[in-house]
Formats: C-alpha cells, structure tokens, sequence
C-alpha cells in the first residue's frame, strides 16, 4: 500500500515528515507567520503614530546635520580668510597692511559689481 511505511522510512509519510523537518521549510513557514503579524501590526494606530515620530525624527535629524555642516562651512571659510590675510602679511609685511586691506576692499567691490 502507498500509505504505509516501508522498513527504511522511504514513505509518502517518511517524505513529509522529512519534508516539514527540513530547515528551508521551517524558515519559510516563520517568515510566512512574520509577514502576516508584521502586516496587522501595520493596519494599527500604534504603528501609523510611530511611523510618524519616526519620520518627524528623521527630519529633525537633517535639519540639525545641514545646519551643522553650514556651520562648519562658515568656519572653513574663516580660517581661509585668515589663512590668505596672514600670508599677505608675510609677504608685503606688517607695516603695509593697511594697504592692502584697502586693496582686497577695492577688489571686492570691483567683483561685488560685476
């Protein structure tokens, strides 16, 4: 008969139970079981206010990492500043940095206008 077990356990009811104790199968009924709770949990209120706070957090979060990169650009810009004055500084030396701060003033101008 089909349905009974031979010696060996190489029946239609051995293949199955070997089939349902094989690791692939119980890995895809627990994603099929995880699928199907993740699904209901999503249709809640709980889930929606989450997903909401979690979204507000993630947009709060950018706009204090834009803010600090500005902030760090701005600084970068300084110390180039800085850096540029204090190399014309050893070049044409203290006592002419007047004239050349009216110098850099009067280039500024000259490209504020274009």
């Amino acid at each position: 008969m089909v349905f009974n077990r031979d010696s060996d356990g190489n029946g239609i009811t051995g293949s199955i139970t070997n089939f349902i104790g094989d690791d692939r199968v119980k890995y895809f009924a627990a994603g099929l079981v995880a699928a199907y709770a993740i699904k209901k949990f999503s249709e809640t209120e709980t889930a929606h206010n989450l997903a909401v706070n979690l979204t507000a957090g993630a947009l709060e979060l950018r706009d204090t990492v834009e803010e600090s990169i500005e902030n760090i650009r701005e600084d970068a810009e300084d110390i180039h500043a800085e850096a540029q004055e204090k190399q014309q500084i050893e070049i044409f030396g203290p006592e002419d940095l007047e004239d050349i701060d009216e110098e850099i003033a009067e280039e500024l101008e000259i490209k504020d206008d274009e």
